[in-house]
């Protein structure tokens, strides 16, 4: 599949993280790939390994047969003018895949054309794209089928990709797109507590780390669920059960589902 000239609006830690990902990957030739950032610092690595650079939003529209969205909602809120000045300055109108948390197709399609038909697809991935190993959900019921297919093509190598509902995007967005935040929390939580029993920080970060990866392998592996898992470590009266009571009296998985929540609940008002 074809899929032509790629603009980036926006190089920053979503957008340039998908970014890096297609360029480790080589996912794309990068003499098909262009971005618009105004930041410096975000675009002197991308200009490096010489991905275009444009400043003229409409010249940059003109080039481009899909353009990502990769600024904060807020911004985009601020700049669709601009943009859709830019767009019909273009004389063209390339697709367009969006990952702005919380903003609708409807909402894009308003924003740029007035509500002229444009192909937008509504995704939500998250940040270890930027290593090749992220996760991505595409709203496949908002867009035509081959956009949901160039979309796929661009990021299956670097994520994992599923299909949803647009309307299911916020709980996505809540889920995986917050969700690496709440494991670099654990990962953080855990290696302190090993320094605070008396490991070093180096070893006790060694240790979470492989704690985690060998955890995430089993649970993929060994056709058991996470919580037989737990009861699999779990010797009665042993150190392990001792924690997770301490572990359940502070409510620890509730406190999860309350931050998915909460961000769940963000996400639907960014979309207003």
């Amino acid at each position: 599949m074809t899929l032509g000239n790629i603009l980036f609006l926006g190089a920053g830690n979503m957008g340039g993280g998908i970014l890096r990902g297609l360029l480790t990957k080589a996912v794309v030739p990068v003499n098909e790939l262009a971005f618009v950032e105004l930041s410096d610092v975000f675009a002197v690595e991308f200009t490096a390994a010489g991905v275009q650079r444009f400043s003229e939003l409409s010249e940059a529209f003109r080039w481009a047969d899909l353009v990502v969205l990769c600024v904060k909602p807020q911004i985009f809120k601020t700049v669709a003018g601009e943009w859709r000045i830019a767009l019909q300055k273009s004389g063209k109108r390339p697709d367009f895949i969006s990952v702005m948390a919380g903003v609708t197709v409807d909402s894009i399609q308003q924003a740029l054309a007035n509500s002229l038909t444009l192909n937008v697809l509504r995704t939500m991935p998250n940040l270890p794209m930027a290593i090749g190993q992220g996760s991505v959900a595409l709203a496949g019921d908002q867009a035509p089928l081959e956009l949901t297919q160039k979309a796929h093509a661009i990021f299956a190598p670097v994520a994992k990709t599923v299909v949803v509902n647009e309307s299911q995007l916020d709980a996505v967005t809540a889920l995986s797109g917050s969700g690496p935040a709440w494991v670099f929390q654990f990962i953080e939580g855990l290696a302190q507590a090993g320094v605070f029993v008396g490991l070093s920080r180096e070893v006790s970060m060694e240790m979470t780390l492989a704690t985690i990866e060998g955890s995430v392998a089993m649970v993929r592996q060994a056709g058991k669920s996470a919580a037989d898992l737990t009861t699999a470590v779990c010797s009665p009266g042993g150190t392990t059960i001792h924690g997770l009571k301490v572990l359940e009296e502070g409510a620890f998985r509730a406190v999860i589902m309350q931050a998915v929540e909460a961000a769940y609940n963000r996400s639907k008002e960014l979309g207003k």
